[in-house]
């Protein structure tokens, strides 16, 4: 059996995946959550108009929350109006390894900006979870997704919390803003560059998965009173439930701890992809499906990386044509998901084009975006496919340190 029908028999083709009814459904999904109906959350972040004329000077302390890694940092606006990130720190994210309760979690945040603050005033933190977002730019945490175990943090509000956690250090008064990561890097992106665009899309694909895009005020139904301009957005689209799961889809996201919550971002994104994978090849020994003896062990979407470029894999195949065989799978469960990611990005861009003479930006961040092999290029190809026929043309943009600098960015609000 070639791995082309393999993954078709298990619904795990990117064949499987329908671009018009997928378009159809998230555009559903997209509005029920502005109306504050649904799955899919739609946040409003109450970031509004906020450009580089917006630009204030003096040093903030940034946090970057992320799937796997927590930064911190110093950032600022140089005379010249270019973005300056100092004392930067890289640790792991609190309760990723180990479960924390609410105080064991706010003190852990505190300590690792111990350091900054007694140099920077107000902070920005980008938290790449869930959160329900208060005019006043904080919010309280929703869910935590990618196996964070905190649960008593669920409720809290991340920025009353932090900055309660930061006074046995110094007692000094700050404001704090609170941000997703997909804010973040659409801010990062927009900072970072002079070329005018029809739209900015933020685009994560890392551990998790998520993209956040400008909305007009007059279509978030569910808050009462905006003013009239437009809102960052952040969709939480890795709770968007309308791609049809496959086998291998299924049997991993039941071994999740929250197995009916975040199931786009459980069916592609870098926390479980690797998972998926592996059940594919675990099914095709357990049918019979290779020729030769096999030795199928866990293994990471490194590995698969690893695989894919270099040869070199921690399973074991006696016969090369099963060694081709999964090599193939893997390309074609790495090919769905960058489908899958085309078509949320390119629903999102042709919901807010309103000038197709200019390009949507889509700002990419993430580990997995940038280094696993063949999604790049598929996601490309779908998104020629999908905007192409629609007259819309795109840019992927991408800079460093994104994060940070949309952070520093989301603190001119303040």
């Amino acid at each position: 059996m070639i791995a082309l029908e393999f993954l078709k028999l298990h619904n795990q083709s990117a064949d499987n995946v329908d671009i018009q009814s997928s378009l159809d459904n998230f555009w559903g999904q997209m509005q029920l959550g502005l109306d504050g109906k649904g799955g899919m959350p739609m946040i409003p972040t109450y970031l509004m108009n906020v450009d580089r004329s917006k630009i204030k000077h003096g040093k903030r302390i940034l946090i970057d929350a992320g799937g796997t890694n927590f930064r911190s940092a110093l950032g600022y606006f140089d005379e010249q109006g270019k973005v300056v990130i100092d004392n930067l720190k890289k640790t792991t994210m609190p309760a990723s390894d180990t479960q924390l309760s609410k105080a064991e979690f706010y003190n852990a945040i505190a300590a690792n900006i111990k350091r900054l603050l007694h140099e920077g005033k107000d902070i920005g933190f980008c938290f790449s979870y869930q959160v329900d977002m208060d005019k006043d730019l904080d919010g309280k945490v929703v869910m935590f997704s990618k196996e964070v175990k905190a649960p008593e943090v669920i409720g809290t509000r991340v920025g009353q919390e932090t900055l309660a956690a930061c006074k046995q250090y110094s007692d000094e008064q700050r404001s704090i803003v609170i941000l997703n990561d997909t804010v973040a890097t659409l801010l990062g992106g927009l900072a970072l560059n002079d070329e005018p665009f029809s739209a900015y899309l933020g685009y994560i694909y890392g551990t998790g998965t998520n993209v956040c895009y400008i909305e007009h005020t007059s279509k978030i139904t569910k808050v009462k009173g905006l003013p009239a301009g437009k809102m960052l957005v952040n969709t939480e689209c890795g709770n968007f439930d309308g791609f049809v799961q496959g086998d291998f889809d299924k049997a991993t996201i039941a071994r999740t701890a929250v197995p009916d919550k975040q199931l786009f971002e459980k069916m592609t994104s870098g926390k479980y992809l690797s998972d998926v994978i592996y059940e594919a090849l675990c099914v095709a020994e357990r049918d019979k499906v290779f020729v030769g003896k096999t030795h199928i062990v866990p293994f990471t979407l490194k590995d698969v990386s690893v695989f894919l470029a270099e040869d070199k894999f921690c399973c074991e195949f006696e016969a090369e044509q099963d060694r081709a065989f999964a090599f193939e799978v893997c390309v074609g469960l790495i090919r769905r998901a960058a489908k899958m990611g085309a078509l949320v990005n390119a629903a999102l861009a042709i919901a807010s084009c309103k000038d197709k003479t200019l390009p949507v930006a889509i700002v990419a961040e993430g580990t997995t975006f940038n280094k696993l092999p063949y999604y790049r290029d598929f996601f490309e190809m779908y998104l020629n496919e999908i905007l192409g026929k629609r007259g819309i043309k795109y840019k992927i943009l991408q800079g460093e340190d994104l994060n940070l600098v949309g952070t520093l960015m989301a603190t001119m609000a303040l």
